[in-house]
């Protein structure tokens, strides 16, 4: 087989990649985003009940 045609063979499939990747970057993005606040939240949480013990 000749080199250009596998590489035009590979293209169909290279053009789904170049949809997906923008896709799974979003989803990972927000997947992050989410955990990250979730561990800051948590952290917040912590911090205020070692502040309201030092008040006491």
């Amino acid at each position: 087989m000749h080199s250009s045609n596998l590489f035009f063979s590979f293209l169909p499939i290279l053009s789904v990649f170049i949809y997906i990747i923008p896709i799974a970057f979003l989803i990972f993005t927000v997947w992050f985003g989410l955990k990250f606040l979730k561990v800051q939240e948590r952290k917040n949480e912590i911090l205020q009940s070692i502040v309201e013990r030092l008040d006491q």
